[in-house]
């Protein structure tokens, strides 16, 4: 993994464990995505995921899970789904992320492919993305 990937992934755990979400990494099979248990307040990553990029939007959509108040144990895809409750985590990931990611990156260098393809975020949320960074600007 590389040093920008774990920092923004320790971010997000960092940010988990604010708001009293734990989160532990444990070897999975590579094809099982992590899950989180909203009852427990406990997300669990997959450390043998294949894509070690996709880990911190991975972790913020499981806490944002939490953070809706949504109930049971959901595991995480990476595929298109009308779920509203996927899309409102999904949302709330980007507006956890996109801080973490952009703190540091001024606006005019601010680049959505980078991020995109940085984070592995699938393709099918680049205009909630850009929305979310847009915010972001603004408030910066």
């Amino acid at each position: 993994m590389n040093d920008h990937i774990e920092d923004l992934l320790n971010q997000v755990i960092d940010y988990a464990w604010d708001h009293n979400i734990g989160c532990s990494t444990i070897p999975l099979h590579e094809d099982q995505g992590p899950l989180v248990d909203t009852e427990a307040r406990l997300i669990i990553l997959n450390n043998k995921w294949p894509n070690e990029n996709e880990l911190p939007f991975q972790a913020a959509h499981e806490c944002a899970h939490i953070l809706n108040g949504d109930n049971g144990k959901l595991r995480y895809t990476n595929q298109y789904t009308k779920s509203r409750t996927e899309n409102d985590a999904n949302q709330r990931a980007l507006s956890i992320i996109v801080p973490m990611y952009f703190a540091d990156i001024p606006e005019e260098s601010a680049n959505i492919d980078q991020f995109m393809n940085d984070l592995a975020i699938p393709q099918w949320l680049e205009d909630s993305a850009v929305q979310c960074i847009e915010r972001f600007y603004e408030n910066y």
